[in-house]
């Protein structure tokens, strides 16, 4: 058992010095569509909104053209409701939305030497950690109308679900400045496979977040030794 555990370990450590390990960081912008099955009221309706997406990101090279990828992302998924009746026209909400996810992905490379591309497939799970809404909204008093602008962080409720999962991929570009230093363009794409409201059973108002994002950053690869 003694010999097992040793080899184990042996192996492990080989693992970790021989394999092509990097790290980077990515920076841009997100934007945000939101898929709800009771949006197609007369009254209102959802249009994008961007926001911003920073992440770390490390990668495992298995082989020269597949690497296990792991990132850690800040990002906002943003979205608008606007209103529609007659003269409640100029109502609208802006949906601020802060989220902590880890897209765990397969990175399949493909290209030359110095510039070459990559097909990313893999899932996530995150956490809602903020929320804000901004826009305006109206009021009536003797048959008057009038609209106010507001500002302000929204608490969180029991019909939000604050835990997030679904599928991420997507392709990036890659340069190779120096032997350990590239630089890189990243579009991704993030898919709800859970609603953020929970809501009532009854109603089934299930909403689903889609964010696209466009990155660029700098990956270095800590071993001197590149795959060819």
């Amino acid at each position: 058992m003694k010999r097992f555990l040793l080899l184990l370990l042996f192996c492990c450590i080989h693992l970790l010095v021989m394999a092509q390990w990097s790290v980077g960081v990515r920076g841009g912008a997100s934007l945000t569509s939101i898929s709800r099955s009771h949006a197609n009221r007369i009254d209102e309706s959802y249009s994008p909104r961007c926001g911003y997406d920073f992440k770390l990101v490390g990668s495992y090279s298995v082989n020269p053209w597949l690497s296990l990828r792991a990132d850690l992302d800040i990002m906002q998924r943003n979205h608008r409701l606007q209103r529609h009746l007659n003269y409640i026209s100029p109502v609208y909400t802006d949906h601020l939305n802060t989220y902590i996810a880890l897209p765990l992905m397969a990175d399949f490379s493909f290209g030359g030497k110095k510039l070459f591309g990559h097909f990313l497939v893999g899932a996530y799970c995150g956490y809602w950690l903020s929320q804000h809404i901004k826009g305006t909204s109206y009021g009536m008093t003797d048959y008057v109308v009038y609209f106010s602008d507001f500002d302000e962080p929204r608490t969180f409720t029991r019909e939000d679900r604050r835990f997030d999962a679904g599928l991420a991929g997507g392709v990036a570009l890659s340069y190779r400045l120096t032997s350990s230093l590239d630089i890189n363009l990243d579009a991704l794409f993030h898919y709800d496979l859970l609603s953020h409201h929970i809501g009532y059973n009854h109603l089934q108002d299930y909403r689903y977040l889609n964010t696209a994002s466009l990155l660029l950053g700098i990956t270095y690869n800590l071993n001197k030794k590149q795959q060819q």
